[in-house]
């Protein structure tokens, strides 16, 4: 009876036992499950956040690069846009909804501002265009009006002339600032686009005048072949830009626009980059709550394989097997199960043990897919590279920057000393024109003296000039009837001209088809005959004249004898005249030779104002690019910091060092720094 019982018992015995067994290995393969699952999702929201960061990112340096002028970073930054949102939308979770809706709020201004700047692209890239054609043309163009004005003063022009020759010159100047300021966005865009058209225009008008003259104004014609040549060639360079005012003036405003869209992405790309990284520390903060449960898991794992090693143990004495065999499997499970918790996953649970085989290789297959976790972590590698990257393309930025800085401050340098060298020739000349006037005033003095000596003599004359008027009269009578003919051919003479400037202008445009301008000829012909009359009538008016004058040369005989005293006094005023001519003509050249050497100092002081308007963009530019280096090199300490912190504390087959190549590239950039 009682060895029925333990008959039947053993069986029982042996199947609870095996239950235990399969419960223990199940609870076991669903921990590990379970902590695979953690860290993959762990890993994949640490990417999506770093592809978010890199993003950012990308769309500050295409904002940046929006002003170069070509189609790329528009592209680029539309499609960053889109990548962006979709990066947004897979991160939805509701532990890290506050970190992400902050995110959101941020993100918002930056995407309205890039989708601005996207949608102004194509008035950018005309723009761009127009800039860099007038900073081509201009150099060539103000060359051009310099010789202009140089012909206008050698040729002794009038001073109305000379004013609209110089004139032209700062024109040009104002117009290459008003295009480079609406191009950068900067100030009133009504009020520059005003007076961009106002100064275009001004200068058509003053080309024109001075090409085809103005006598009402006192401008005269160019006739200098090298002056015609060089206003032709600055009205060649102006006129596509004359061409585009409209369009240049109106796209003023949403250039303005862009720019403040594009300023606001600059400076909101450091704040969404800190919202971004608000969710390292919330994901942390979770991964530590996720680590605790991986440790008491992986302790309740421990204490589960302790329990199917003592099932085993005695599964192994119900079946009579050698108590060393099974003792030696336990141990090295349990030798496998305590380094695991330790986080050394290099262990290999021997497979040469029936009874412990599936758990070895369970245990095996556990840890090779750990040893892939770990692999995967180092992604974040990746992204240091990208930045290091980012922080290389900055650099090379800066060392540009400083070069065109550096060239720039020699130009500022060489201007400086051509106005110090033009000052002390005015000087010199200022100092000249004080001792010639003051000569002047002494032969001056002299005058007055034998100008009251000359009024004694004119007294005695007026006798003799009194018998003369009677026959001054008439002729004055006759002279006026000469005027009268005179102004009428000096109109006749103002018709052919307005005429043939017709004709000139008609030729040009016509080429050699210049046949129906015969007619235009016969009027010519007619005004000619005209004035051929008049002259005639001169001519008899003249004989009449000659006349009179016989009758009168008896009474001048009479004051001959008076004007032979005059012009002993006229002898001695006449040699005092003369040296006050010769300083006259003197004090001229030094006023001349002032006049040039300020227009030199004005031509200086041009190149100057535009080379210290390079220095301060220029250093704007610098001052961005280092802040952006600044902040992306603090950015990518922390990142290869949080790395290298999470990896070592695993321990891979073979022992193989992380390589972390951020060393290199910090020196790469100090390096750059140096050169800069």
């Amino acid at each position: 009876m009682n060895n029925n019982q333990a008959t039947n018992k053993f069986p029982v015995g042996l199947l609870l036992m095996g239950v235990a067994l399969l419960v223990c290995l199940v609870a076991t393969a669903y921990g590990i499950f379970m902590l695979q699952e953690d860290s993959s999702t762990g890993t994949v929201n640490k990417r999506t956040v770093g592809e978010l960061r890199l993003l950012s990112q990308k769309v500050v340096t295409s904002a940046r690069r929006a002003i170069e002028g070509g189609e790329e970073p528009f592209a680029d930054l539309a499609a960053e846009i889109t990548e962006f949102d979709q990066q947004m939308d897979a991160m939805e979770s509701a532990e890290l909804a506050d970190q992400l809706s902050f995110i959101e709020v941020t993100w918002q201004p930056v995407k309205r501002a890039a989708q601005t700047l996207v949608d102004a692209g194509p008035g950018i890239i005309y723009l761009h265009g127009v800039a860099e054609r007038l900073e081509r043309d201009l150099p060539p163009m103000q060359t051009a009006l310099e010789r202009v004005v140089t012909s206008v003063r050698n040729m002794d022009a009038s001073a109305a002339t000379v004013s609209v020759a110089q004139k032209s010159l700062w024109l040009s100047e104002r117009i290459n600032r008003s295009v480079a300021q609406i191009y950068a966005g900067r100030g009133d865009s009504e009020q520059l686009a005003r007076s961009f058209r106002a100064d275009s225009a001004q200068l058509l008008q003053a080309i024109e005048d001075l090409t085809r003259g103005d006598s009402y104004r006192g401008i005269s014609k160019l006739t200098d072949p090298g002056a015609v040549e060089a206003i032709s060639t600055a009205f060649r360079l102006f006129s596509p830009i004359s061409a585009a005012v409209d369009r240049i003036a109106d796209a003023a405003t949403g250039q303005q626009q862009a720019m403040e869209a594009r300023e606001l992405i600059l400076t909101s790309g450091q704040a969404l980059d800190n919202a971004i990284y608000t969710l390292v520390p919330a994901m942390d903060q979770l991964g530590g709550g996720m680590s605790e449960n991986r440790g008491t898991l992986t302790a309740v794992l421990a204490v589960l394989g302790l329990l199917a090693a003592a099932a085993l143990v005695a599964l192994y004495r119900s079946q009579y097997r050698p108590s060393q065999y099974t003792a030696q499997a336990v141990a090295g499970i349990n030798s496998a199960l305590q380094k695991i918790a330790e986080g050394d996953f290099t262990v290999q649970v021997p497979e040469d043990n029936a009874f412990t085989a599936d758990i070895a290789r369970q245990l095996n297959a556990t840890t090779a897919r750990q040893r892939d976790l770990i692999d995967k972590v180092r992604g974040p590698f990746q992204l240091s590279v990208d930045e290091i990257s980012e922080i290389g393309i900055s650099a090379r930025a800066q060392v540009e920057k400083a070069r065109e800085l550096t060239r720039s401050v020699g130009e500022s340098a060489t201007a400086a000393t051509e106005m110090v060298r033009t000052s002390e020739e005015i000087k010199t000349s200022t100092a000249e024109a004080a001792r010639t006037a003051e000569n002047n005033c002494q032969q001056v003095a002299k005058g007055y003296g034998l100008t009251k000596d000359m009024s004694k003599a004119s007294v005695d004359v007026r006798e003799s000039v009194q018998e003369t008027s009677k026959s001054a009269k008439r002729q004055g009578e006759l002279i006026q009837s000469v005027t009268a003919a005179a102004e009428y051919i000096q109109a006749l003479n103002t018709k052919i001209s307005v005429v043939a400037i017709n004709t000139r202008i008609e030729a040009e445009k016509a080429g050699e088809y210049g046949r129906p301008f015969l007619g235009i000829a016969e009027s010519i012909a007619d005004l000619l005959r005209e004035a051929g009359e008049e002259g005639r009538k001169i001519i008899s008016e003249v004989r009449m004249l000659q006349n009179m004058s016989a009758d009168n040369l008896s009474s001048m005989e009479n004051t001959v004898g008076t004007v032979v005293t005059i012009l002993e006094y006229i002898e001695r005023l006449d040699s005092s005249l003369e040296e006050i001519n010769s300083g006259s003509d003197a004090i001229s050249a030094i006023v001349r030779s002032v006049d040039d050497a300020a227009g030199k100092s004005a031509v200086s002081a041009l190149h100057m104002n535009k080379s210290m308007a390079q220095i301060r963009e220029c250093s704007m530019e610098i001052g961005k690019l280092s802040d952006a280096t600044r902040t992306g090199v603090s950015r990518l300490q922390r990142s290869m910091h949080q790395a290298v912190s999470g990896l070592g504390q695993f321990r891979l087959d073979g022992s193989a060092p992380v390589v972390v190549p951020v060393p290199a590239a910090v020196d790469e950039l100090d390096n750059i720094a140096v050169a800069s």
